[in-house]
């Protein structure tokens, strides 16, 4: 494994044996990009009151500050932005040297933004989030009951492991965690950029 050169955060430590927590839910600055950018085709499928709900949880802020976080037990972390958790997951452990072993389903997410994944063929796992980080801690059933407390979802994911091995673990057996890839947001962004190129190169010719 790579080390990846990355400013520490809190204690800087990131150890075998300690737990990874993710506090908030993914995805929310790709939710809010499909809100901006592809309103039409998510009337067409949704509610208004579901978009509502939608909007709803895309704009819901984190509610808590890195020091915070640290004060809770938080002794490393990363912010869940571009690339989406498994970018933050590969940035975080590759930071250190160090193994992890997690349960993607265990990724807190909102099933109004995974239904948006769903229509537009996103990977939650890898868009924008926002308002989420991942953590470490040595007791992050702790963190998670502290952070609940404030009205804050999160779940303990998985662990830091010795050695140099990113595992993953689901119904379909044990895999690897990727090299990070474009964040999945640009599967909208992009859209709507060539929909654009589109519609502008229409208007010249018919000039």
């Amino acid at each position: 494994m790579r080390k990846i050169r990355r400013i520490p955060n809190g204690a800087g430590i990131f150890s075998p044996g300690q737990d990874l927590v993710v506090a908030g839910t993914i995805g929310k600055a790709g939710a809010a990009a499909a809100l901006r950018l592809r309103a039409g085709e998510l009337s067409a499928r949704f509610s208004d009151d579901f978009i509502g709900q939608i909007r709803k949880k895309s704009e819901e802020p984190l509610g808590i500050g890195t020091k915070e976080l640290e004060d809770l037990g938080a002794t490393e972390w990363e912010i869940v932005n571009e690339g989406g958790v498994f970018a933050a997951l590969w940035n975080l452990s590759g930071g250190y040297g160090q193994g992890i072993s997690l349960a993607p389903r265990k990724i807190p997410a909102d099933q109004e933004i995974i239904e948006v994944c769903e229509l537009f063929d996103l990977n939650p796992y890898r868009l924008c989030s926002g308002e989420c980080i991942l953590l470490a801690a040595d007791n992050g059933g702790d963190v998670v009951r502290a952070l609940d407390k404030r009205g804050i979802r999160a779940a303990v994911i998985g662990k830091v492991e010795p050695g140099i091995a990113r595992l993953l673990y689901g119904a379909g057996g044990t895999g690897y965690l990727e090299r990070p890839q474009p964040d999945e947001i640009e599967k909208i962004i992009g859209s709507q950029t060539e929909q654009e190129a589109q519609n502008e190169g229409k208007d010249t010719s018919s000039h």
